[in-house]
């Protein structure tokens, strides 16, 4: 039950998110509106990460030491359905299926090509500057976006 109310509520929020986001393109122009996007999630990132690796105490994060935090994030703040494929120091690799960040710009009637595109330039940047503050040697690749609403997205956490 509680992964359905984290991604029922992150699904609302979102919401809003994809709309502020549609009315900036709308005065500036997508592009534009894309670059500063990105810009603020590779800040938020960046910062989550540091916050991240001081609690932790770990020194050197592999992927696997990695996937946890993100792990926690996927459960708690967005309710995301997704399967791990393979989980090891160097590659930790999730299949990402019922996903409140593509619900909520579909909701909105955002096409799927705009939703990659979102998802490129901000949610994924933000993961891989989180990463890149526990370790400036990971990163982490979005490998497959769905080609439909009931496909899967594919992430990766890559050591190297």
């Amino acid at each position: 039950m509680a992964i359905d109310d984290a991604f029922n509520s992150a699904k609302t929020t979102l919401t809003f998110l994809h709309a502020y986001i549609s009315t900036v393109a709308e005065e500036i122009g997508m592009e534009r509106a894309a670059g500063l996007m990105t810009k603020m999630f590779e800040n938020m990132g960046a910062m989550r990460g540091k916050m991240m690796k001081e609690q932790a105490g770990i020194k050197e994060f592999d992927a696997k030491a990695a996937w946890s935090p993100i792990k926690i994030f996927k459960d708690i703040a967005l309710g995301q359905n997704y399967e791990v494929l393979e989980e090891g120091p160097q590659r930790v690799v999730a299949r990402v299926g019922r996903c409140p960040i593509y619900e909520a710009a579909r909701t909105l009637g955002m096409d799927a090509k705009a939703i990659e595109t979102n998802c490129r330039a901000g949610w994924v940047r933000l993961g891989d500057a989180v990463v890149k503050q526990l370790n400036p040697n990971l990163n982490l690749r979005l490998q497959k976006f769905r080609s439909a609403p009931d496909d899967f997205c594919e992430e990766a956490i890559i050591l190297g």
